[in-house]
């Protein structure tokens, strides 16, 4: 029988920290009160609304905030009465294989697209009870958009650790040239992070306290 071939130790090592550091993010995160999450969420949307970047962004890709994550929702609705372009993303493999055809590769299983949203109220729940838009709205592929990001957390240097899928990093990779904005709270700010060669890295980070600037 073949051995079964083990990690280096090394790694093994890096892989438990950052699960460890993800594991304490998401813990401090659940346990801030509701009034706090919404209260941080608006000042972020606020920052946002009044960066350099929004008036002159027609295509903007945001997210459906998943339990204690930092809510873009107000800064989504500010954005389509401003008349800009939304689009929110897509996981479930049976609507991405239909759209996009057969998945043939493996990294294809996590796979991610956007689909425009006109109203944010045309979702529906998708792939681990994230809402996405739904049946109504189609796929789009600008790649001259900025990215809303949310994580579990980042660093100073634009590094970021998200759930452990790799879906934005595989879509980054996919679509280089998007600008990528990472949205978090304050305390899901580290230092730094080890990271690894498939992370991808931000360009800025908006918390509810300040602007980050890769």
């Amino acid at each position: 029988m073949e051995k079964r071939q083990d990690f280096p130790d090394a790694a093994l090592t890096q892989e438990k920290a950052r699960q460890q550091i993800r594991a304490r993010h998401k813990a401090w995160r659940m346990e801030l009160p509701q009034e706090k999450v919404q209260e941080k969420s608006r000042k972020i949307c606020e920052r946002l609304a009044a960066s350099d970047w929004y008036h002159n962004s027609a295509v903007i890709y945001g997210y459906y905030p998943l339990g204690a994550e930092a809510d873009c929702l107000p800064f989504l609705a500010q954005a389509l009465s401003d008349g800009k372009t939304v689009a929110l993303p897509v996981t479930s493999k049976e609507r991405l294989q239909r759209d996009c055809g057969q998945v043939k590769r493996m990294q294809d299983t996590h796979r991610m697209e956007f689909y425009q949203i006109r109203e944010l109220s045309r979702v529906r729940e998708g792939t681990f009870h994230v809402m996405e838009p739904d049946e109504s709205c189609k796929r789009i592929g600008e790649e001259d958009a900025v990215v809303l990001v949310p994580g579990l957390v980042f660093d100073r240097k634009g590094n970021r650790y998200g759930y452990g899928g790799g879906y934005y990093d595989r879509y980054f990779a996919r679509f280089p040239k998007l600008s990528r904005m990472a949205v978090a709270f304050e305390g899901q700010i580290e230092e730094q992070l080890a990271v690894l060669p498939t992370d991808v890295r931000m360009h800025r980070i908006y918390t509810e306290e300040r602007e980050y600037r890769i």
